[in-house]
């Protein structure tokens, strides 16, 4: 719903990221059966393999003997294009089309179609699969050894032997250990892109949480601007409505104290909407501060309009503060007189005390519990009409406001039939000069102590008369 309102007014939230369930590691066997690699390594493979390993350029050989080579390790080739997609099925293909010809002829010796088919099986597959599929090699190694052995002088058929067995092992070994290296390398790969996922999925969550939390401080922020600035708006009205005709001057000033609260609340409403156009990337416009405790005089004062009492008490050095200790400290006020306002109407007292500590600052605001209930019942009707403005989450979004804060918030009835609103804030800042000012900024008056725990014409604040 808030989302709905900032668009319908202009702002484009940040859009809601999905959640994405973290997927397993990435299957072993590739998901095309065809890549691009074999257009370059499987013209290759037929090249070799026609050349190097049968009789295809010796003149003693026919053409027909040729063109039957030619096609014979074109069918073999042709396996190997499925290889991927089911490597132990063309390995034992591929190995009785290799037996075939070392059984029938001795025009055509495959022995690079084999390793082809093993490098993959060894990729693809588990350890003990490939090993059987190396193991079943030994078959046609053999064969090729007698070959080797038969065709050469018997003084030097030993020698034929040993060192054809240890060609073809050695070559049978080195095509089973590339498929394994590949195999560990793409698993490596898988295994680093699936930890990527997890982290750009911890991303998008992190950066939606940070919309959620952003979403949550503007609601708060529109809840004590509205709740503030509506009811004192609602009490004034109704305070005009009853005067207007008797006392126009009184009735004038309430409207000017709603058009100067509705000023007040959109001037905030404004500042709040810049932000938000400034996240999404547009050029930073000058808006109102953060409000803070040197706007507490003016929030004091448009309470006391209301016919609320308010009592204003310092005590200690004031320090500078952090944003987010000083609106918290102002928020805290500004709601605790709102809830004043909206429950006990006029001829209500309130206290607003802030205690500046070593390395704590407490504010608290407490009334008398008086005022609506032991006035006219016209103005218990106005009290009530206040009272229905009230969303019931002020305390509640104070008291996260202040936990965010860092500082501690109670909020329970006094044993006088009040109410009390307080936190204490932690404090980082050095007093404002020296000790202090004692003397009031021009336009201003000393307030002195109303309760009691100060000597009489202590001046404990300074607020616009």
């Amino acid at each position: 719903m808030l989302t709905d309102k900032a668009e319908h007014m202009g702002v484009r939230m940040a859009p809601s990221i999905g959640r994405r369930s973290r997927s397993a590691a990435l299957p072993a066997t590739p998901s095309t059966w065809l890549q691009r690699i074999d257009l370059l390594i499987l013209p290759i493979v037929f090249a070799v393999d026609v050349l190097l390993f049968s009789r295809l350029l010796r003149p003693d050989v026919d053409n027909a003997t040729r063109v039957a080579i030619v096609c014979y390790s074109a069918v073999g080739v042709c396996l190997l294009i499925f290889r991927r997609l089911a490597p132990v099925l063309v390995f034992g293909a591929v190995w009785v089309h290799s037996i075939v010809a070392l059984l029938f002829t001795d025009a055509y010796v495959p022995v690079l179609l084999l390793l082809v088919a093993l490098e993959m099986v060894a990729e693809l597959r588990s350890l003990t699969v490939s090993l059987v599929a190396l193991a079943s090699l030994a078959v046609p190694t053999t064969l090729l050894v007698t070959a080797a052995a038969g065709a050469a002088s018997p003084q030097r058929q030993l020698t034929a032997a040993i060192g054809s067995a240890v060609f073809y092992v050695v070559i049978d070994v080195l095509a089973w250990g590339i498929g394994r290296w590949a195999r560990r390398h793409r698993l490596r790969m898988a295994h680093l892109q699936e930890q990527h996922i997890l982290q750009v999925q911890e991303q998008r969550e992190a950066a939606e949480n940070a919309v959620s939390a952003e979403r949550l401080r503007i609601a708060r922020e529109l809840h004590d601007i509205v709740a503030h600035s509506v009811t004192i708006m609602v009490l004034h009205a109704a305070g005009a409505k009853r005067v207007v005709d008797s006392d126009p001057v009184r009735a004038k000033e309430a409207l000017a104290t709603i058009e100067e609260s509705g000023q007040q609340a959109m001037g905030e409403l404004r500042r709040l909407l810049e932000l938000l156009r400034e996240n999404e990337g547009d050029p930073p416009r000058s808006g109102s501060p953060l409000p803070g405790l040197q706007q507490i005089a003016q929030t004091i004062n448009s309470v006391r309009a209301s016919g609320v009492e308010v009592a204003f008490e310092v005590e200690g050095d004031p320090r500078r503060l952090d944003a987010s200790v000083d609106l918290a400290a102002y928020r805290l006020v500004q709601e605790a007189l709102t809830n004043v306002t909206r429950h006990r109407g006029a001829g209500a007292h309130a206290t607003v005390t802030i205690e500046w500590g070593v390395d704590k600052l407490t504010v608290a605001v407490e009334d008398d519990g008086g005022g609506a209930a032991a006035s006219e019942s016209i103005m218990d009707a106005t009290a009530s009409r206040a009272s229905s403005l009230s969303t019931g989450n002020g305390l509640a979004g104070l008291r996260e406001r202040i936990a965010i804060a860092g500082g501690d918030f109670v909020a329970a009835p006094t044993d006088a039939g009040g109410f009390r609103v307080a936190a204490r804030l932690p404090l980082s800042g050095l007093p404002i000069g020296a000790g202090g000012s004692a003397t009031p900024p021009a336009g201003q008056v000393a307030l002195p102590s109303t309760d009691g725990r100060h000597p009489a014409g202590t001046p404990l604040a300074w607020i616009d008369p």
